[in-house]
């Protein structure tokens, strides 16, 4: 299956010779000319690289590198000016310095999906794979939906402890409107078909009233 990559730039012209590049490797790209569009695709997609125009004016590139890594596990490509210093604080798997040739692009890009490490996170008998955005309980395996994921990944990194509905549906559904929650709890009761051996009697995903949800601790 051919490697996804999105590539974010304000600028049309480059976001479609950055494009190029990769096409003509045969990987699967997608693009983003905004920060809301390219959070909304890190959200949604199953990205293999993002490549972020660090030069792009109308982005507030350094809030938006940090807010990519926090929705996406793919390693970040920053294309910079020769000589710039990029914050330390950005984790990125490489820079390539404008004027961007498409042999070194694809390159680093390359390698920063090869070298990466699998990631999975663990609670008793589940794991979240971080990457495929899909669950293992025991010797089952089930796809996860976009929100699906990132809702049970809010529960996950936080076991034995309380999540609150405001937390959730801030983090999920990026609202603190709190008028009408029951999309919350009908992702509570598909994840329980998954998270559960026997999704009536919970004992994995705990409903806390008036609180929140925590997902249990429990021996592996």
């Amino acid at each position: 299956m051919a490697a996804t990559v999105l590539i974010v730039a304000n600028d049309e012209a480059l976001t479609t010779s950055y494009a190029s590049f990769f096409n003509k490797k045969e990987y699967s790209v997608l693009v983003a000319h905004s920060g809301r569009q390219a959070i909304a695709q890190a959200r949604a997609q199953n990205l293999d690289a993002i490549v972020l125009d660090f030069t792009a004016s109308r982005l507030n590139c350094k809030g938006l590198s940090r807010k990519l890594k926090s929705v996406s596990f793919a390693p970040l490509i920053l294309i910079a000016q020769p000589n710039s210093k990029v914050d330390g604080s950005i984790v990125a798997a490489g820079i390539v310095a404008k004027p961007v040739a498409g042999k070194k692009l694809v390159t680093r890009v390359k390698a920063a999906i090869d070298s990466r490490p699998p990631r999975l996170l663990s609670v008793g008998k589940l794991s979240l794979d971080l990457e495929k955005q899909r669950l293992t309980r025991g010797s089952r395996t089930f796809p996860l939906t976009p929100k699906e994921f990132v809702l049970l990944r809010a529960l996950m990194d936080h076991p034995g402890q309380i999540v609150t509905r405001k937390a959730l549906m801030k983090q999920v559904w990026e609202t603190e409107y709190m008028g009408d929650t029951r999309t919350l709890d009908v992702h509570i009761r598909w994840l329980r078909e998954k998270v559960e051996d026997n999704p009536s009697k919970p004992q994995r995903l705990i409903t806390l009233r008036g609180e929140g949800y925590k997902i249990e601790k429990e021996d592996s």
